[in-house]
């Protein structure tokens, strides 16, 4: 008996941290936002209203009615109490945030979508970035500011290496942004990120970048003895477009690079291929099948990804060269 009701305790308990948790989760209406008020048993009354400055909205059959600082379900039931005076026969009505506005973030510079961003549940910065369609071709990501414009320490500026948290895998360290904040992507100085010119800038990092027609564009960590075929797989394979003969790889070598240009599916249907070995800091592109991509697009795709980086910089002269000449 004493045992069943331990567990009943445990259960009941477990239920409440669960119920609590959930609640905490539900989206606060805030100012700015955009509501869709819809009430199924009267269509005609059914409306898409903004949170002014005073927190409140107004609805054509009750007026004003505050809405900031409640979830929807708190302001549907609100909205029934006031309804149902006018109308009984009105017994339910739905809420549902349709603009985030007061969970804006602005985004300004070397930024390819630059404007304001509102989500939900505001990300961190890097994703923020993706999600603006990632940086120029001369963003520099190891100078962005964070300018904080909300209640939180507001005016502070926080200048944060987003590339360094990129090239670590690892955004846990990246300070959290905030509703009202904004995100500056200064211009680097040349078209080159300020940390190429540091005395580390020739020492080459356990990382390769895949760039072009495949799945997952973007910054990976070098495994031991790792080739071309692990390494484009660990990039989510080639798109179907993909022209697998033509792939080139940039290999750093000092300040400049050596570009090889591979034939995979030769090597592929051969019956003893010799494998590229991939180098720290290759760059590997792989074209899509006559789409002729310039090298400036070919470097924004890494950009967007991962940052600008040595060997791409280098990269552009060299692969645009290559194209140019029809190779």
């Amino acid at each position: 008996m004493t045992r069943m009701f331990v567990h009943k305790v445990i259960l009941f308990f477990i239920l409440a941290v669960a119920m609590f948790s959930a609640a905490q989760a539900e989206y606060v209406i805030g100012i700015d936002d955009v509501l869709q008020v819809s009430f199924w048993q009267a269509p005609t009354l059914d409306q898409s209203v903004v949170v002014n400055a005073d927190g409140k909205i107004t609805l054509s059959v009750i007026g004003e009615i505050t809405a900031a600082g409640l979830t929807t379900a708190q302001l549907s039931r609100k909205i029934v109490e006031q309804v149902s005076r006018f109308n009984r026969d009105i017994s339910q009505a739905t809420v549902v945030v349709s603009a985030y506005n007061s969970q804006t973030v602005f985004v300004e510079g070397e930024v390819v979508t630059p404007g304001r961003y509102a989500r939900e549940i505001i990300p961190d910065i890097w994703t923020i970035i993706k999600e603006m369609g990632g940086v120029t071709a001369e963003g520099d990501l190891t100078q962005v500011r964070l300018v904080r414009g909300g209640a939180v320490d507001p005016g502070t500026v926080i200048t944060v290496d987003v590339l360094a948290a990129v090239r670590a895998r690892d955004f846990t360290k990246l300070p959290q942004v905030h509703p009202h904040d904004i995100i500056r992507i200064p211009q680097s100085i040349g078209g080159v990120p300020s940390d190429l010119g540091s005395s580390q800038s020739e020492e080459a990092r356990d990382v390769y970048y895949v760039i072009g027609a495949v799945a997952n564009p973007g910054v990976y960590k070098l495994e031991s003895r790792m080739d071309l075929v692990e390494a484009l797989a660990l990039a989510g394979g080639t798109q179907p477009d993909a022209d697998i003969k033509k792939i080139k790889v940039s290999d750093k070598n000092g300040a400049y690079s050596n570009i090889y240009k591979i034939d995979l599916d030769k090597q592929l249907k051969s019956g003893s291929p010799q494998r590229y070995m991939v180098q720290a800091e290759n760059a590997i592109y792989v074209p899509s099948r006559g789409t002729g991509s310039s090298a400036w697009t070919i470097v924004r795709d890494v950009i967007t990804m991962g940052g600008a980086l040595t060997s791409t910089i280098l990269l552009i002269n060299q692969l645009g060269d290559n194209n140019n000449s029809g190779n």
